[in-house]
C-alpha cells in the first residue's frame, strides 16, 4: 500500500503537531509544513503531494487563495479545507476554489476518515 504523502498548512503550530500525528496514525506520510498559504503554495509545487490539509484564515495568503493556486497547478492533488472558520461563505469559496471538503478543526473523526482513505 502507498502511503499518501500530505502537506499540512495551518499557521497554527500546534494545529499542524496535531494534524502531523494524526497523519502519521494513518499511515500517510507529512511531506512538509507550511505556516501561511504562500509558503504552502511553494511547498506544493515542490513535492507535489496527494494530499494538503488547508488553513483558511493565514497570514501572507489565506487558505481559499492557496487553495486556488494549488489547485490549478496540481489537480491530482486534494485539498481538504479543515478550519475554525465558520459560514456558508467560507465553504462555497473554499470549494468553488477547488477544495474537496471542508471539514471544522473540532471534527477529527471526519480528517481521520479522509486521512485513512488518502
Amino acid at each position: 500500500m502507498t502511503r499518501a504523502r500530505t502537506l499540512i498548512i495551518d499557521d497554527d503550530a500546534g494545529m499542524r503537531l496535531v494534524v502531523r500525528m494524526l497523519a502519521e496514525d494513518a499511515g500517510c506520510e507529512v511531506v512538509g509544513e507550511a505556516a501561511d498559504g504562500a509558503q504552502g503554495v511553494e511547498l506544493a509545487l515542490a513535492h507535489k503531494p496527494d494530499l494538503v490539509v488547508m488553513d483558511l484564515a493565514m497570514p501572507v495568503m489565506d487558505g481559499i487563495e492557496a487553495t486556488s493556486r494549488i489547485a490549478a497547478a496540481l489537480p491530482e492533488t486534494t485539498v481538504v479545507a479543515w478550519t475554525s472558520t465558520d459560514g456558508d461563505d467560507s465553504r462555497e469559496r473554499v470549494l468553488a476554489a477547488g477544495a474537496r471538503r471542508f471539514l471544522h478543526k473540532g471534527d477529527t473523526d471526519a480528517l481521520m476518515d479522509v486521512l485513512r482513505a488518502a
